[in-house]
């Protein structure tokens, strides 16, 4: 009986009678009065139903009768096979008898004989719910994707799509280009390789094919064919890179498990760059032939590491595609990074070479293809061939001689402060220098802040800025900066910006005061460096500095400061006084062509307070209230110019009390000479007229009337003195004005990001987005990240904010820090492309920034590496 009704529903017409059997097996009958509710429109759909006898109504919204249904009809079949709920209500209209065929019995006869699942999907043109848990075992049985999550391979599963291969036809040939990733489920097929030589293998069922192809974004390597009809799962190139996107362990899992030998074009280019390299330069072509025979292809995503530093060093590698960056840890404990290898450089060979463990760690900044020779294949090499092994000891023994004994000392000599040391004595302080990088517009250090390191400029422009406020100067390739704060132990008077991008070797108080006590040399280089820069007056930067010494050399110089910031004279050689001889002019005559040049000046700046000074301080002497002014407004001004060249809660200058204001202007250019209070010049300044105020001039005006309190009168042209009132809708109106707009960079549209405005009522507080900005591949400097700058009212930073970033089945949520500009107080870093990632403000409503990830307004879904910038303020409502 039952199969009689199974053949009579299309869905089992294609079923053979043994598969018949088994569905039937597992069908139970159900008996239902007039009047029962067999499901509810909602419901999860748990069982397809088919009618034996009676009649069942199916009603829609409102209980509205949609059709009435008898014996050989199925009920909710669309919704059973896609695993959705029901979209109707079924009720009884007579007395019905039907058969059930619940959703775990259809999973458990697909997963004994899976071809009956193939046959139901075929039928119902799509891949039925029911397959799903049979397809999540089969790729959890395979090596490669064993590992991941279920949830991961749930999501792979609903994606595959089933192919049938004739016996002689191609799955897929070599130096085609990825078609998608292949899942093996029965049948016969055949992986042969490039060449005629290359033995031809029996391809196993559950075996995935085409991985490395589509993570390398490489034509396949290998030919696979049918031998007899084969049936297998495709999962889709786009689909790939989207679940890729969605979960970046999936990308991550093939990378480590899924690698293989190079193709033939691959391994012409592995000859010719491993020719290029200086360790392989000296081997015979046939040499190279067989290292890029061995040469295995391995793909790494962005972010995941290569090595880590300690890890034994088993593998030299190339750069095929991407980029890598080589960093490792200072003895401060901070990251720097040592080197970016392109595409065509190579890493890693010293630590293959000499057995060492890894000293740096290796991760790719992008997606990242690899030629990797393993120790293995090497010594395998070396083994039937010595003369392979003999070539890379002398390369070994070479390194290592370059490492231990010698420095590029060009690059470090053209340093004034190094150009006149040893070898010895370089090579000492060279081991102290850190290598640093700072990007255009960051801020290298402020004013007022501890001079705790001293600065080279190896590469690119260091903008000076005094605390002062006045003119900066720029700095240049070979200069150095930070000098004085560091010997002196006082506070930093001017802050450091980097003009351009620019790398810096940088030196900390403490290594540069131990390297001085072990090497007089040093200290005399900076002693006489020092003195330098004593002798020109008014200049802000060493002698060497041309820039900053021409702009300041414009200054006059001013008379002598407090002793607070007077500095110890430059050290000379003590010298045997002499019996002097030939009275005045014998003295000048004696004196060098700098202290003539001062004595000059000296003369000069006499003459100028005898014969001006003197008679214009007589003359504003007796008008007195100007004099006075004009030295309040005087004093007031230099305050604000001291107190405006540091941002209110960014270093400690800015927070000093009133009564320390000499100090912020002794520390408002320590470049400069020690001075005192600044005083103006006189100038030109007519003098005061007898008349104390300006008269105004008549105007049209009407006078008041003298009655006490306010007569409307009819609006005229003419402005009336007394104004009414406004009214409370006005005041508000006036209190609340429109919020400026949203700084927003167009090609966020074309990426798909847009916001949605927070929902707030008028006088409520929430976090507004005032800025939003996307830079490219360029713009971001290799950077993948979501930077987030949260501000109050008055647009201060807000520490200890809680921002979150979410996504489709996660969010990740941190604070706010009190970073140094310019960067931004919070930022994530991105992984997945797309549409994937938003982003919002705790607290209080928010507007949330929706649609960010990885990609470019081109490749959308792509892992190239682009950054956001947001800024949100805290607003009252308008």
């Amino acid at each position: 009986m039952k199969i009689e009704l199974m053949r009579s529903v299309p869905l089992f017409a294609g079923l053979s009678p043994e598969e018949e059997e088994r569905v039937a097996q597992v069908m139970q009958p159900q008996q239902h009065p007039q009047g029962a509710s067999l499901f509810k429109q909602g419901e999860p759909c748990d069982a397809l139903l088919m009618v034996q006898s009676g009649y069942v109504r199916l009603l829609g919204e409102n209980n509205i009768t949609l059709a009435t249904l008898g014996a050989g009809s199925v009920l909710s079949e669309a919704e059973f096979l896609r695993g959705l709920n029901h979209t109707t209500s079924a009720v009884t209209a007579s007395e019905v008898a039907l058969l059930s065929l619940k959703d775990e019995a259809l999973r458990s006869v697909i997963k004994q004989a899976p071809e009956i699942g193939l046959k139901l999907s075929s039928y119902f043109g799509e891949q039925i719910a029911q397959m799903e848990e049979y397809l999540v075992e089969r790729l959890a049985d395979t090596s490669v994707l064993g590992d991941l999550p279920r949830n991961v391979l749930r999501t792979l599963a609903r994606r595959l799509r089933p192919r049938q291969v004739q016996a002689g036809e191609a799955l897929y040939e070599a130096g085609q280009h990825p078609q998608g990733l292949f899942l093996v489920e029965s049948g016969s097929l055949v992986a042969a390789g490039e060449t005629d030589q290359a033995p031809e293998r029996m391809v196993q069922s559950g075996e995935l094919l085409g991985v490395l192809s589509l993570l390398t974004n490489k034509p396949h390597a290998l030919t696979v064919r049918a031998a007899a009809p084969s049936l297998v799962w495709v999962l889709s190139t786009g689909d790939f890179y989207r679940l890729g996107s969605e979960h970046p362990i999936l990308r991550r899992t093939l990378g480590r498990r899924v690698r293989s030998r190079l193709s033939q074009a691959d391994q012409t280019q592995a000859i010719i760059r491993l020719a290029q390299s200086p360790i392989f330069a000296k081997m015979t072509p046939d040499h190279l032939r067989a290292i890029a025979e061995r040469l295995v292809l391995q793909h790494v995503p962005a972010g995941e590491p290569v090595y880590r530093r300690g890890e034994a060093g088993d593998a030299l590698y190339l750069v095929d595609a991407g980029e890598v960056e080589i960093a490792a840890e200072n003895p401060a404990g901070v990251v720097e990074e040592l080197d970016r290898v392109q595409p065509g450089g190579f890493f890693g060979e010293m630590s293959l070479l000499t057995g060492r463990n890894r000293t740096d760690n290796a991760i790719a900044t992008r997606d990242t293809n690899l030629w990797v020779l393993y120790k293995a294949d090497l010594d395998e090499l070396v083994g039937m061939d010595p003369n392979i092994g003999a070539i890379l000891n002398q390369v070994v023994a070479a390194r290592l001689a370059a490492q231990d004994e010698s420095i590029d000392e060009q690059r470090y000599r053209r340093f004034p402060l190094l150009a006149n040391l040893s070898g010895h004595d370089l090579r000492e302080v060279v081991r102290h220098l850190h290598p640093t990088r700072f990007r255009a517009g960051e801020q290298i250090f402020r004013a007022g802040t501890p001079g705790d390191a001293l600065f080279f400029i190896e590469r690119g422009q260091v903008r000076i800025q005094p605390l002062s406020g006045g003119h900066g100067w720029v700095l240049r390739e070979g200069e150095l900066f930070g000098e004085r704060s560091v010997l002196t132990n006082q506070l930093r008077g001017q802050s450091a910006f980097a003009e351009t991008e620019v790398d810096l070797l940088v030196i900390g108080r403490e290594d540069l005061e131990a390297l001085m006590m072990r090497l007089p040399t040093l200290s005399l280089s900076l002693s006489r460096l020092l003195s330098q820069q004593l002798e020109q007056p008014g200049a802000p930067a060493p002698q060497f500095a041309a820039e900053g010494a021409q702009q300041q050399a414009a200054i006059p110089p001013a008379p002598t400061l407090s002793a607070q910031r007077r500095r110890a004279a430059a050290y000379r050689q003590p010298v045997e006084p002499v019996e002097s001889s030939g009275g005045l002019g014998a003295w000048f005559a004696g004196l060098s062509t700098g202290a003539k040049l001062r004595l000059a000046l000296l003369i000069v700046l006499l003459i100028y307070l005898i014969a001006v000074a003197a008679p214009y301080a007589v003359r504003t002497l007796f008008a007195g209230p100007t004099v006075a002014s004009n030295t309040q407004v005087t004093a007031a001004g230099i305050s604000t110019n001291v107190r405006g060249a540091v941002s209110p809660g960014e270093n400690a200058v800015a927070a000093m009390p009133a009564q320390g204001e000499s100090q912020l202007v002794a520390l408002a250019n320590p470049g400069a000479q020690p001075t005192a209070t600044y005083t103006p010049y006189p100038t030109n300044t007519p003098l005061p007229t007898a008349t104390p105020t300006v008269t105004p001039t008549p105007t049209d005006t009407p006078v008041p009337t003298a009655t006490p309190t306010f007569t409307p009168v009819p609006p005229t042209p003419v402005p009336v003195v007394v104004q009414q009132e406004p009214e409370p809708e006005a005041q508000a109106a006036a209190v609340a004005p429109a919020l400026p707009p949203r700084a927003w960079d167009g090609r966020l549209d074309a990426l798909g990001v847009g916001v949605v405005d927070a929902p707030v009522s008028s006088g409520q507080p929430y976090w507004r987005l005032i800025e939003a900005k996307w830079e490219n591949e360029q713009e971001a400097g290799g950077k993948h990240h979501i930077y987030v700058e949260v501000l109050d009212e008055s647009g201060k930073r807000i520490v200890g904010q809680p921002v979150t970033v979410f996504w489709p089945g996660g969010s990740d949520t941190g604070v706010t820090e009190d970073k140094n500009p310019p960067d931004y107080a919070y930022n994530y870093p991105m992984y997945k492309a797309g549409n994937s990632y938003n982003v919002k403000i705790e607290g209080l409503p928010s507007d949330v920034v929706q649609g960010m990830g990885l990609g470019t307004p081109e490749q959308r879904f792509y892992t190239i590496h682009t950054t956001f910038k947001l800024i949100f303020q805290r607003t009252i409502a308008p």
